[in-house]
């Protein structure tokens, strides 16, 4: 496997440095940036397989800079932040976020998310006779060349986003679980963290659904999980 880069964009200097350290220690490449423009600037030149970005920067929040980054790439972002609030873990996936930890945190276990993050890709993209195609209804998915587009419109989905909507179109009509779905895209135990399930079925209604509230490709059954259209 080639070597991954991870962009951390951290402005305490001694968190940066540990989470440096720990990466480095597990053979990963890493980039810096201290505050969110030279976070973007850095993103654009290094090309990272990861972000790791801290909320609370000076200048713009890391909110901010998740969404500039959303405008110009699907690289998975993993939230650090010290806002332990249900409504902010919210706000950080809704703005596109991949993954939430807060302040303080394991290095061990963060490490471990950057590998769930990046194992799955690495997987799927070598996997014999993967699905090429997905299309239903007006929604076709380039699974090969990563583009969905609705009507002939085209949509832009966030890498996790992109990874349900393809998990989900490729066996239609069968439930999955917020866990099973957890597992399979996050690469780890969801451990009753249906929210962030939620979440990106929120998100990518909005971005594919004609009208979210009463979708035609994603479907909810009721107190289990959620199955892709297959009538």
């Amino acid at each position: 496997m080639a070597e991954q880069t991870i962009l951390i964009i951290e402005d305490d200097p001694e968190i940066r440095n540990i989470i440096q350290l720990y990466l480095q220690k597990n053979q990963y490449v890493v980039a810096l940036a201290e505050h969110g423009d030279e976070g973007i600037a850095k993103m654009l030149a290094v090309q990272p397989d990861l972000i790791i970005l801290d909320v609370l920067l000076p200048g713009m929040n890391g909110f901010e800079v998740c969404k500039e980054i959303r405008k110009l790439s699907s690289v998975p972002i993993l939230f650090v932040s010290c806002m332990m609030e249900e409504h902010d873990k919210i706000v950080g996936l809704g703005v596109g976020g991949d993954d939430y930890i807060t302040k303080p945190f394991s290095p061990n276990e963060l490490v471990a998310r950057v590998k769930a993050h990046l194992r799955r890709p690495y997987l799927s993209g070598n996997a014999p006779n993967r699905l090429e195609k997905i299309q239903y209804k007006g929604l076709i998915m380039d699974v090969l060349n990563r583009h969905v587009s609705v009507d002939g419109i085209a949509v832009n989905l966030a890498k996790k986003e992109f990874e349900l909507l393809k998990y989900l179109g490729s066996h239609p009509g069968k439930i999955f679980t917020h866990e099973e779905l957890f597992r399979e895209i996050w690469g780890q135990e969801s451990y009753n963290d249906t929210r962030t399930i939620i979440v990106h079925i929120s998100n990518l209604r909005k971005k594919i659904e004609p009208d979210p509230a009463n979708p035609q490709y994603i479907i909810n059954v009721h107190g289990v999980g959620y199955k892709f259209n297959a009538s």
